[in-house]
């Protein structure tokens, strides 16, 4: 069965768009997050926003293939 070059040319394409254009959204909301934790006063807005970020590196860190829990 033949392989359909284009079709992996525009997946290739779309696959160096799409992650650096995902990467950009994950820092920018990092920064928001940073921005507001620096103002926070609230305990729960606070938490919220930890928790928020520990989302973040937990996906991160999954996709990267990297176990937290060892300390890697």
């Amino acid at each position: 069965m033949p392989c359909d070059t284009g079709a992996v040319r525009r997946y290739t394409h779309l696959d160096r768009v799409l992650l650096p254009l995902a990467a950009y959204a994950v820092a920018a909301r990092l920064r928001e997050l940073e921005a507001c934790a620096a103002q926070v006063e609230d305990l729960t807005e606070a938490c919220a926003i930890a928790a928020e970020v520990s989302t973040i590196q937990t996906e991160a860190a999954d996709e990267a293939g990297i176990d937290r829990r060892a300390g890697g």
